[in-house]
C-alpha cells in the first residue's frame, strides 16, 4: 500500500530530530535525503536498500568488494552501471561498477557482491575536486567498513548521493523538497540531461523510510523565497559558502524501503 503524505510528512518531522542526535549540531534544522540520478531520459535510477556483509579489497587496484544482504533492484543493463553508497555521519562514499569487463554484480541465496571499479568521495576530501577521482581504499575501509547499511542505484551513468533537504512543502497535493548544490557535480550533470529523480529519506540508524519518484528542476529565489531563504541559510550554517544553484524536486509516487 502507498504511504499517504501525512504519513511521509511525519516520518521527516520525526527524522529531524533522529537525524540531530545522529549528525549533531550542524543539522539541527534539516534531514539528509539521497539523491538518485541517471542520464538516461525519462528514466529514474533503480534504488534498494541493503544490510553490509562485508567490504574487502578487490583483485585489482582501486577495487572494492562489497557484500551485501537480498538482491538488487534489478541487473544492469548493456551500458548501465551499479553504484552503493556506504555512509557513516559526514564521511560517505560511492563505489561504481565499471560497464564492461567481468560481471560487476553477483547474486546467490546468500545475497549480492558488487565489484566496483572506482570510488568516489561524497564528503570534503582532497579527492573531492579532482575531475576523475581515486580515492585511495584505505580511506574508505578505514572510514566505513563498520557501516553497517548500503544503498544501491542502477541505471546509466548512475549516481546516488546525499543532500540536506533544508524545506519541504506541500503543493498542489504533491510533496516538494528544496535542496541546493555548491559545485556542478555528477548529479546536476544527469539532471541536465535527464530530470527525472529518485529521491530517498531514511533513517540513517535503520535505513528503513521512504523512497519517492518525480522530478526534479531549478528554482529563482522570487519562485520560492522561504525555501531559497532556508537553503542559503544552512549553508551559511554550514561553512560553505553560497548556493551556486537550487533545486526543488516534486514527488510523484511514495513507497517504503526498508534493508533487504
Amino acid at each position: 500500500m502507498s504511504p499517504s503524505t501525512s504519513d511521509v510528512l511525519a516520518f521527516m518531522a520525526a527524522q529531524l530530530e533522529r537525524q540531530q542526535r545522529y549528525f549533531g549540531s550542524k543539522a539541527p534544522d534539516r534531514f539528509l535525503a539521497y539523491m538518485g540520478s541517471t542520464s538516461a531520459p525519462g528514466v529514474h535510477l533503480s534504488v534498494s536498500a541493503h544490510r553490509v556483509a562485508g567490504l574487502e579489497r578487490g583483485v585489482a587496484a582501486n577495487e572494492l568488494l562489497v557484500r551485501l544482504s537480498g538482491a538488487p533492484p534489478r541487473t544492469p543493463r548493456s551500458r548501465e552501471i551499479a553504484t552503493v553508497t556506504l555512509f557513516s555521519s559526514y564521511v560517505g562514499y560511492q563505489l561504481k561498477t565499471r560497464s564492461a569487463g567481468p560481471a560487476p554484480i553477483t547474486s546467490t541465496a546468500e545475497g549480492t557482491s558488487v565489484r566496483g571499479g572506482q570510488v568516489f568521495t561524497l564528503h570534503h576530501s582532497p579527492f573531492m575536486m579532482t575531475a576523475f577521482e581515486k580515492v585511495p581504499v584505505e580511506e574508505v575501509l578505514a572510514n566505513v567498513r563498520a557501516s553497517r547499511f548500503a544503498l544501491v542505484g542502477v541505471g546509466a551513468d548512475a549516481n546516488l548521493s546525499p543532500r540536506f533537504c533544508f524545506h519541504h512543502e506541500v503543493r498542489n497535493g504533491k510533496l516538494v523538497l528544496f535542496h541546493g548544490d555548491g559545485l556542478p557535480l555528477k548529479t546536476y550533470l544527469n539532471l541536465k540531461s535527464n530530470p527525472s529523480m529518485t529521491r530517498v529519506v531514511i533513517d540513517p540508524e535503520t535505513f528503513e523510510g521512504y523512497l519517492a519518484t518525480g522530478t526534479v528542476a531549478e528554482f529563482r529565489a522570487e519562485e520560492a523565497p522561504e525555501a531559497h531563504a532556508r537553503i542559503c541559510a544552512g549553508f551559511a550554517a554550514g561553512g560553505w559558502g553560497k548556493p551556486a544553484r537550487t533545486f526543488r524536486f516534486v514527488a510523484e509516487t511514495w513507497a517504503p524501503i526498508a534493508p533487504l
